[in-house]
């Protein structure tokens, strides 16, 4: 090959090669541009994410507080399933308590995966946000599912236990126990007696003396009706062991002329159907709202999480 033509490849060669130096720039200078516009999208993320958890956090923390008030209150979660004979109240507020424990201790998590920008920490926090919100929502459904069907079968079963399984064998058989126990701490909690009515009904305090089996037990103590059902004052005028020209001891006659101020004498059912249906909103309420929150920093956390995947994926595209 001449020295001429050698010549001429290397002059032609030349545009080419600051042809190809151009473009790198240019792509270089594209780079660095998303590089930017990214880490700024990134910062504003994590940011808003650092806030969501801290929310999220006392969020997870109310709710779990919620639910294990509802389990442990003197006529709670545990109390209330062998009175009416549905698990539908308790079962909740344990999916209440564990939706509560795992938003907190996912907050603690999303801040963890934010502050090292790690992709599998924060598709784990997303992922498990997911599962959350579905368990709050089963929990959701079946607080208000239980709400609609309180008034189903309870005043039956109400009278079941109280005719055949009240303070009947306490200290032999455990499931009378449980049941004996349920209905002290309703009647002390809701200040009622005895199944449905008022002072006149039959089905009222009064129902302890006619159909109870537990009143064939205080033949000795001469009580009319348990000491759950009594206020503060008087046990002995209020149980009728004491005189009283009244209840517990006298009713529907001439000598029911006083009332008895240490005595409830309303019956339990419509009390116990206004508190279910009370906290069972509270707990329908709580369940439902907390995933709306959840929602939001699902969304958060796939966005970052797919943010911090694509830089990889930007510089070997510079390459």
């Amino acid at each position: 090959m001449s020295m001429d033509r050698v010549t001429l490849i290397r002059e032609g060669n030349k545009p080419l090669k600051r042809q190809r130096s151009n473009r790198s720039a240019r792509s270089t200078a594209s780079s660095a541009r998303r590089r930017q516009h990214d880490d700024g999208c990134v910062t504003c993320l994590r940011g808003t994410l650092h806030c969501y958890n801290v929310c999220i956090l006392i969020i997870g923390c109310a709710a779990l507080g919620i639910g294990i008030w509802l389990l442990v209150t003197d006529f709670g979660a545990r109390k209330v399933t062998p009175v009416v004979g549905n698990q539908l109240y308790e079962v909740t507020t344990y999916l209440l308590i564990a939706g509560g424990g795992a938003v907190a201790l996912l907050a603690f998590c999303g801040c963890c995966g934010t502050i090292r920008e790690d992709k599998c920490v924060l598709s784990f926090y997303g992922t498990t946000l997911a599962i959350v919100l579905i368990v709050l929502g089963v929990a959701c459904g079946l607080a208000f599912f239980f709400r609609s069907e309180l008034a189903g079968h309870i005043q039956g079963r109400m009278k079941q236990t109280l005719t055949l399984n009240y303070g009947v064998e306490v200290r032999t058989n455990a499931e009378n126990k449980r049941l004996t126990d349920a209905w002290d701490a309703m009647q002390r909690q809701l200040q009622c007696c005895g199944v449905v009515g008022n002072f006149t009904s039959l089905e009222g305090y009064i129902y302890y003396s006619l159909n109870t089996k537990w009143i064939t037990s205080q033949k000795s103590t001469n009580q009319k009706v348990p000491e759950s059902c009594c206020s503060s004052g008087d046990v002995k005028i209020c149980t009728g062991e004491a005189d009283f020209n009244g209840p517990p001891r006298f009713f529907n006659s001439e000598l029911f002329k006083q009332t008895n101020p240490f005595l409830y004498t309303n019956g339990c059912y419509d009390a116990l159907i206004k508190y279910l249906q009370t906290y069972s909103a509270v707990v329908g309420t709580v369940a439902a709202v907390v995933p709306l929150f959840l929602v939001f920093g699902i969304i958060i956390s796939f966005c970052l999480c797919s943010r911090v995947s694509g830089y990889g994926h930007d510089d070997e595209v510079d390459l």
